[in-house]
């Protein structure tokens, strides 16, 4: 028997409903850019030093080795204290090399205004505070950054004896564009996050079932392609 003759119109349609279908979503990268303001002493404190390490100064600093600094330090638009807040810097420091001013940092980025409100971005790495610029690594996020990753480049911007204010560029990578709607529970686990988020981008499930769509959109085009139509 003559294979059935294939439709060349009812070909394309399918292939343009297969066009049609919505694209995996693809991962996202976002830059923010801002200064961070730690305060060890006097009015506005916002570094409490909580280990005093047993021994003495390292590399000329007046820390020593194991010496653990809590801070919640603001986030602001600008390298003046006064300009606009958009979040806080909530974690800690430590000194963590035995002969230079190096400190490990382990904090969460938890921004308080804008688009990005009530997110946090989850950072953690090697601080030698004698390098001009240094690099920490995202590992994590919650809220428009869930399962973040990516990386933070860290400068001095200026020092004194109160307070430290250090330049952030935080470049990081969402999968599958996943940003959440914080105030949307998505598991039976969540119990929603911050009403103030604004975030609009479609939740991790939501890019799942997209690539479901085109995958059998696509799928079925082949399938009747390879039958002959």
């Amino acid at each position: 028997m003559a294979p059935t003759s294939r439709s060349p119109a009812a070909l394309f349609l399918l292939l343009a409903l297969a066009c049609a279908a919505p694209p995996l979503l693809r991962a996202a990268d976002t830059h923010l850019h801002f200064f961070m303001h730690d305060v060890v002493s006097g009015s506005g404190q916002t570094a409490v030093q909580v280990i005093k390490g047993p021994t003495s100064a390292n590399g000329g600093v007046s820390t020593g080795f194991g010496d653990t600094t809590v801070v919640d330090d603001a986030l602001t638009e600008t390298s003046s204290a006064t300009s606009p807040e958009v979040g806080r810097a909530q974690g800690f420091y430590m000194m963590s090399s035995l002969s230079s001013p190096t400190l490990m940092m382990c904090v969460n980025l938890y921004f308080t205004a804008g688009e990005n409100n009530g997110s946090t971005i989850a950072v953690i790495g090697h601080d030698d505070t004698t390098a001009t610029v240094r690099e920490l690594s995202v590992v994590g996020g919650t809220g428009k950054f869930r399962m973040a990753t990516g990386y933070v480049v860290w400068k001095t911007a200026s020092m004194s004896a109160s307070t430290g204010v250090f330049e952030l560029d935080v470049y990081v990578t969402t999968p599958n564009a996943t940003t959440i709607d914080a105030s949307a529970p998505v598991s039976p686990l969540d119990g929603g996050g911050s009403s103030g988020s604004t975030s609009t981008a479609k939740s991790g499930a939501a890019g799942r079932q997209v690539g479901w769509v085109s995958a059998c959109v696509v799928g079925l085009v082949v399938a009747l392609v390879g039958r002959g139509w």
